[in-house]
């Protein structure tokens, strides 16, 4: 958060403007720190060298080295690859499946169940998109395991709902790793469920732990109607405004993003229980219809189509598919999304099912929300989904006759039995009253502050599909064609002459030494250029530090989190010798970030340690104030006799556009 008090105007401080910080003499050389002659050349290389540009066209500069800000350097090379399971790993992992207690959630145990339904979720997808022996799934049908699977669904759905707006204010500052995967644990789970379930012998062996999993669904399917679309899936216009978010912003807006995956899931859940309506209990059809009556979800869901969207940056129209955003290219505007016919034919099935038709009292309201249907069956949509005509024969009948036709009458029963949600009924009754109390334990016992081998532990449990490194860039995400490639590798070019100033790397060093002790562990200083008229030959070109974190540097989703494990990785071997720094500016990837070493205003290398204790020194305080404020503000020459100066014709690719 910028706030007011802690932006340093150089140009107005007591201690000499500019040249107190940009030269301060005296922060070095106080206890023999900077007494060789010989400073070895550390962090950023030299700028690479680019042809001045002619007036028109942007010079095309490719970056020798492989840690540039152009692009990405191997982010996730400490990272494992996801590998399928053998089946002796996954009866063991299925087999050890158990059913933790709410104050669990987070612990070594359960982290090692999330590690291993992970794995489990990966091969069993893996294994049905490649048509290969789906043993994940027989597993879990064979050791009667999927009861055990619904109630983790539910216990974590119950975390999240009653402990974690109790717990997020106080662990912000943890590694994003630790406040993310029990957040994330729930889309895990029910991505297994979703493709365990498409199978029909998963939902005979569910049996009535499906009455849990119909209420989950029918829970997230009321938060995707009630929930506008552009606050169910949040844009991010820049990455300057993820910049601006606190901790707590983030981890609301990594909650919500796991809610919209979650959501998506629920909805193919919901067309396989239709599927297999016939092979699970009767209590399960009298919960669809007559408790929660989900055609009356199901048909403003597909009106609202939430899955479909405009990009705010490029205008493109994008569709949610294969658990990311994709863009919907001209010649595939006709064509349903895979979530759109998922509803579709979840109506169809319920709709057309006989049994259904009888057990489903059609009062005016009921049959005046079918008939909406009527206006979206058309030509381009039966083509693509034939079973559809049916539907829309029985839409026109049903509001020529106001009921439904071919129908036999259901006898009533005189007996009324009704099976209850049995797993979020006990977790309520058994922790009512007791959600703070279940707070403050997890907080002195699980979400405490990590050690190196804990940032370890979890960042070896992200593990990245093969295919995620075989994938360009998403054009979704960046916008950017190849119109836009020299450009956008002129300004990297441009900020990396900036970042290999020694002012700017010692100043940096200083702004986050002073406060590296307290500092979580994937903070990342971020370096802009304000706006600002164009500094004349001599002038001095204003910049700008704060601090952020890796997980609000604009990248998301999957790719987001692996970024953050392979960071964490890095840094827990960390001895304070350097830190993590990143730009932010057209043209460069927002979630690129650098390690760089602590350097003195000399360029001798330090410790985040020793820059402290310089800024220590009696007399320093209004330095270490400035240093320790979350914003500080300094310049660099432009030109001129001095030393170490920036080349002016980088300006032109430095400056905000306006």
């Amino acid at each position: 958060k910028h706030l007011e008090t802690a932006i340093f105007d150089p140009f107005q401080h007591p201690m000499g403007a500019l040249d107190t910080l940009d030269g301060l003499d005296t922060l070095d050389g106080l206890d023999g720190l900077d007494g060789c002659e010989t400073v070895e050349k550390v962090g950023f290389p030299d700028a690479p060298v680019a042809v001045a540009p002619a007036p028109a066209v942007p010079p095309t500069v490719t970056p020798s080295v492989p840690n540039s800000f152009s692009g990405d350097s191997g982010d996730f090379d400490d990272l494992p690859c996801f590998e399928d399971l053998t089946p002796f790993e996954v009866e063991h992992f299925v087999q050890d499946l158990e059913e933790f207690r709410l104050e669990q959630v987070g612990d070594p145990r359960w982290l090692t169940q999330h590690e291993r339904v992970e794995k489990l979720n990966w091969t069993a997808h893996n294994q049905a998109k490649e048509g290969l022996d789906e043993y994940v799934v027989d597993q879990f049908n064979t050791q009667e395991k999927l009861p055990t699977l619904i109630f983790d669904l539910i216990l974590i759905e119950a975390w999240k709902e009653r402990i974690w707006p109790l717990l997020k204010a106080k662990i912000a500052k943890f590694s994003s790793l630790r406040t993310y995967i029990p957040v994330y644990h729930e889309a895990s789970v029910a991505n297994l469920l979703e493709v365990c379930l498409y199978h029909r012998t998963s939902c005979e062996e569910a049996g009535d732990a499906l009455i849990d999993l119909v209420d989950f669904c029918v829970r997230k399917l009321r938060y995707l109607v009630a929930t506008p679309n552009d606050e169910l899936v949040r844009q991010v216009a820049s990455a300057k405004e993820c910049t601006e978010w606190d901790n707590v912003r983030m981890l609301d807006e990594q909650f919500v993003e796991s809610e919209f995956q979650i959501c998506m899931c629920v909805i193919s859940i919901i067309r396989f229980l239709t599927d297999h309506r016939v092979a699970v209990p009767l209590a399960v059809t009298t919960r669809m219809l007559e408790t929660h009556d989900i055609l009356l979800l199901l048909v403003p869901l597909m009106e609202k189509a939430p899955w479909v969207r405009r990009n705010r940056i490029n205008g493109r129209i994008e569709k949610f598919e294969e658990h990311k955003w994709q863009v919907v290219e001209a010649d595939d505007e006709g064509r349903l999304p895979k979530l759109h016919s998922q509803v579709w034919l979840s109506i169809y099935n319920l709709v057309m099912d006989p049994e259904c038709r009888a057990r489903y009292d059609l009062s005016s309201f009921r049959r005046e929300n079918l008939l909406r249907l009527r206006r979206y069956i058309n030509e381009v949509v039966v083509d693509q989904l034939p079973p559809l005509t049916n539907l829309h024969r029985a839409l026109e009948e049903l509001s020529i006759s106001g009921q439904f036709t071919g129908t036999a009458d259901i006898a009533p029963s005189p007996f009324v039995v009704e099976l209850v949600a049995e797993a979020r009924e006990t977790i309520l009754r058994t922790y009512e009253g007791q959600w703070q109390e279940v707070a403050d334990k997890q907080l002195e016992t699980v979400f405490t502050k990590e050690t190196p081998d804990e940032l370890k532990r979890l960042s070896s449990m992200i593990s990245i599909p093969k295919e995620f490194f075989e994938e360009g860039p998403d054009p979704a995400e960046n916008g950017a064609g190849e119109a836009d490639a020299n450009t956008t590798s002129a300004e990297a070019a441009a900020w990396e002459a900036v970042a290999a100033l020694n002012l700017v790397r010692s100043t940096a060093s200083f702004f986050s030494a002073a406060r590296a002790q307290d500092a979580p562990i994937d903070e990342v200083i971020v370096l802009s250029a304000p706006s600002q008229p164009a500094p004349s030959f001599g002038g001095r070109l204003k910049l700008e530090l704060h601090r952020s974190r890796q997980g609000q540097l604009g990248r998301s989703g999957r790719s987001g989190v692996a970024a953050t494990a392979a960071l964490l990785a890095k840094r827990a071997e960390s001895t304070g010798e350097d830190f993590l720094l990143a730009i932010d500016a057209e043209g460069v990837p927002a979630d690129k970030v650098q390690t760089i070493p602590y350097i003195s205003q000399k360029g001798a290398a330090r410790t985040a340690e020793q820059l402290r204790n310089l800024l220590l020194k009696p007399g320093r305080e209004s330095l270490l104030e400035m240093y320790s404020d979350d914003i500080a503000e300094f310049s660099v020459p432009v030109g001129g006799s001095e030393e170490e100066v920036l080349e002016p014709r980088y300006l032109r690719w430095l400056l905000p556009k306006s």
